[in-house]
């Protein structure tokens, strides 16, 4: 008995210790997101980067299994062994297995804070630019530049052979994701190319385009998505691989890699993904009327049937999966939950301001 207590409290201890470091953002971000993690996962993806299938989705698959095997192992073995008679006898099992999914569980978190978790707690990108307060004409004139950088972009395909394929954009971005360094030179470490889902379809039904595994430091990528949504997906998921965790500041790091590759797809996803966040933040007036006026109708028509596509996948799982998310994100200091995804729109102001286009 003094063995388990021991070593339940240790782990306790453990988590408590890593906890109180993530109250000083810069100790986590000069310490760990910028030595340890990279040593961590850089050595962690060298080893999963070698193999086609995404380990981590099996990873998932084991565990799903492995706790139906305890749950049922600890039922049977707690109230319907024969050789346990005794009520006291059946709590005292039952206590043991609680106590084993309990440090299992621990175990699993301080894993997860050690390889990936503690990124959650680094100096915020947006703490890179000179602090100013964004209002409803910057958001109008960000999204003017979008619109006209779609409209150009669109010209350019006419002339131009547009790969859509996935595993052909997957191996475009990673050979140009670099270039993200080039205005975040801290973010620089190993990396490789995003994974196919092997469930996509269940993840559409999920509403899920994208996931980072971080005990595999792969960057997962559902192929089933819109081909346009693909570019600025893979860019999403290996931002999370290099150590950014909030998810708007991985749309940001996403848009600005591939908004500076040499492919027009791919900008134009950039440009495509942003405008929807944009054009969610700005009211529906004359200006957003005449906005839309200047967008050609090629794009438009993409945006109907973007909405259209997610829509046929709305229903009761898509929810399940949006609170999951939602808890999950909340749970790891991103207090918007879900709707963190739209603050990149204040991170794409402040870096248009210093980057115009």
């Amino acid at each position: 008995m003094k063995i388990k207590i021991t070593l339940i409290l240790s782990l306790i201890f453990v988590v408590i210790i890593l906890k109180i470091v993530t109250f000083s953002k810069n100790f986590v971000e000069n310490y760990y997101s910028r030595l340890i993690y990279k040593n961590i996962a850089g050595t962690i993806n060298r080893i999963s980067s070698n193999f086609s299938f995404s380990l981590g989705e099996v990873l998932l698959f084991l565990f799903i299994i492995a706790v139906i095997i305890f749950i049922v192992i600890a039922f049977k073995k707690s109230f319907f062994n024969a050789d346990i008679k005794s009520l006291a006898d059946k709590s005292k099992t039952a206590l043991n297995f609680l106590y084993i999914l309990a440090c299992s569980m621990i175990v699993i978190y301080i894993i997860f804070l050690l390889v990936w978790g503690l990124n959650y707690h680094r100096v915020p990108l947006i703490e890179n630019y000179p602090p100013r307060e964004i209002n409803n004409d910057d958001i109008y004139l960000l999204a003017d530049t979008l619109v006209k950088n779609i409209n150009n972009l669109k010209d350019e395909m006419k002339y131009k052979e547009v790969n859509t394929n996935y595993q052909a954009l997957n191996r475009m971005i990673e050979s140009e994701y670099n270039k993200v360094f080039e205005d975040f030179e801290f973010l620089n470490m190993h990396y490789s190319k995003t994974k196919p889902i092997m469930i996509s379809k269940l993840f559409l039904h999920l509403q899920i385009t994208g996931i980072y595994s971080p005990f595999t430091s792969e960057a997962n990528v559902n192929i089933l998505i819109p081909s346009i949504s693909i570019p600025f997906t893979i860019g999403h998921e290996m931002a999370h691989q290099i150590g950014i965790a909030y998810e708007d500041e991985a749309n940001f790091i996403s848009y600005v890699a591939c908004s500076k590759h040499t492919d027009p797809f791919v900008r134009y996803s950039a440009n495509f993904e942003a405008l929807l966040y944009v054009l969610g933040e700005l009211k529906r007036d004359e200006n957003y009327a005449h906005l839309m006026s200047n967008l050609n109708s090629d794009t438009k028509e993409e945006i109907k049937k973007y909405y259209e596509f997610w829509q046929q996948y709305m229903g009761n799982l898509s929810k399940v999966s949006q609170k999951v998310n939602d808890t999950y994100l909340k749970a790891n200091s991103q207090d918007d939950g879900i709707k963190s995804y739209s603050r990149v729109v204040k991170l794409l102001v402040l870096y248009h301001n210093i980057n115009p286009q």
